[in-house]
């Protein structure tokens, strides 16, 4: 009995950073960056993550991508994320949420004639994966693949961050 005491101590001991995790209402704090196939450019942006519960999280984020011939465009994002440990320090989680997209075409940057400025809001719907790795106390990276589905403009992006618990 004192062997088997002795031995759950020390596994506790050594594996101390998930065996205990409790995440449930923490919040956590980042930054990312990536590429939109849509806009053709790169992209940053921040983000916040609420865990709910030890598995549910919450992530909202803005993202902001470079101008690329006459075209800007800027993104909110309301995602849910379900995390799925796959080991002490790497997790998976599956993306679902709601997207809102600010696209404008400024027809004066470009060297057509007889093209018109143009401003489209649109609302669309975040499917896609993500893996993070623990790597510090309180401390994370991770890299995400979502594809939007938005009424002209459904694209796919490619994102890698670096977040802080607060």
């Amino acid at each position: 009995m004192k062997r088997l005491i002795g031995l759950s101590i020390l596994l506790l001991a050594l594996f101390p950073s998930k065996s205990f995790a409790q995440y449930e209402g923490t919040v956590g704090l980042g930054v990312h960056a990536g590429y939109s196939n849509k806009a053709k450019n790169v992209g940053a942006g921040i983000h916040l993550h609420y865990y709910h519960t030890n598995q549910l999280r919450f992530a909202p984020s803005f993202s902001c991508y470079l101008p690329s011939k006459g075209n800007s465009m800027w993104e909110a994002d309301a995602d849910a994320h379900y995390i799925v440990p796959l080991s002490w320090l790497f997790s998976f989680y599956p993306v679902a949420g709601l997207n809102y997209s600010n696209r404008k075409f400024d027809a004066s940057k470009t060297n057509d004639t007889g093209l018109q400025d143009w401003t489209k809001h649109r609302i669309g719907a975040n499917l896609g994966l993500g893996i993070q790795y623990d790597f510090g106390y309180k401390t994370r990276i991770s890299v995400e693949y979502k594809y939007r589905f938005i009424k002209d403009f459904s694209q796919s992006s490619f994102t890698a961050g670096i977040g802080f618990w607060i």
